[in-house]
């Protein structure tokens, strides 16, 4: 297992493609204007003595994918509403069957160690699934997880052949951690009081942090953050998205009784903080296994997982977060 690209058999990429911060070309420089009559060069306008620089428009679509971004979130994002906004066993259902496919993404990239799939798919299908059922959705979510632990020491033990047996075993559960506890704390919160705009807090937090650090880092980004994990990422991008981010949350929460205006910018500052490190985390093992995406069902926008990899860690935190801030 120590050499996972030579096993796995994949080439790797330079990095996450369309994340914010890229370098792209410079534009072209205009041919040098002749001086006519008289005056010379130096007697041109200010304005005509050196080619205008890009603007706003060309330094965003530069290496492209914030239009095509937005064009696949909109429609995600209306569907999410309704989503949301229906819950019960439809909410639970969808969030069931995503964490399915970013459980399958997750076992394909670490194809390598050959995980115990069927364990793992059970024990993130029982952590949604007991989170809707069980009164107590938070306890719901550790007995499924509990349970899935349990899968995979049995999946284990059933083996014919015992080579690599840790190994798999370890692949196996730390995915069905990684992927069943996030996608049961967001069952467990569409479960809150006040459900319903606690996940629209995660939601906005989330693609508002993701679509204002690419913007962020397209326009203003020089200093990376992680060269060797997420090239793309820089540190204005990231201040960017978290300022930006944190105040759509704010904003959110002023059309909320339940939670404070201070409250609620807390709230989008954890959410967008923890989105980076998930989305940084995601990045990181496409690295270690040299993928450049996790999947393809999104077509140019990567996998499941591309998609959710920040959401995944900002619900975890924001469950906790917001029960603390509202107890």
């Amino acid at each position: 297992m120590r050499d996972l690209r030579r096993r796995f058999g994949r080439g790797g990429g330079s990095g996450d493609p369309g994340e914010e911060g890229e370098t792209h070309a410079s534009r072209p420089l205009p041919a040098e204007v002749a001086a006519t009559g008289p005056e010379g060069p130096g007697d041109e306008p200010p304005e005509e003595r050196g080619p205008p620089g890009p603007s706003l428009r060309e330094r965003l679509s530069a290496g492209g994918g914030l239009a095509s971004r937005v064009l696949v979130a909109v429609p995600g994002i209306a569907v999410a509403i309704a989503v949301v906004a229906r819950g019960g066993l439809v909410f639970a259902a969808a969030v069931g069957l995503i964490a399915v496919m970013a459980l399958f993404e997750f076992y394909n990239l670490t194809a390598a160690w050959r995980p115990l799939r069927w364990a793992g798919y059970l024990g993130v299908i029982a952590s949604v699934l007991l989170a809707y059922v069980l009164a107590d959705s938070e306890r719901g979510v550790l007995i499924g997880a509990g349970a899935g632990m349990g899968l995979v020491a049995i999946a284990g033990l059933i083996l014919g052949r015992k080579d690599d047996v840790t190994g798999r075993m370890g692949i196996t559960a730390f995915g069905l951690l990684y992927v069943g506890v996030p996608f049961g704390m967001l069952v467990a919160t569409r479960d809150l009081p006040h459900g319903a705009a606690a996940v629209a807090n995660v939601l906005v937090g989330t693609w508002v942090f993701d679509t204002a650090s690419f913007a962020g880092g397209k326009l203003w980004g020089s200093r990376r953050i992680a060269p060797k994990t997420s090239p793309g990422k820089t540190l204005e991008g990231l201040i960017t998205g978290v300022a930006v981010g944190t105040l759509s949350v704010g904003v959110a929460g002023l059309y909320m009784d339940w939670i404070s205006g201070g409250q609620s910018l807390i709230l989008g500052a954890c959410i967008c903080v923890a989105g980076f490190v998930g989305d940084l985390f995601e990045s990181m093992l496409k690295r270690d296994v040299g993928a450049k995406d996790s999947g393809r069902i999104l077509a140019g926008h990567g996998g499941i997982l591309d998609r959710f990899d920040a959401l995944m860690f900002a619900t975890v935190t924001a469950y906790f977060v917001t029960v603390a801030l509202t107890a």
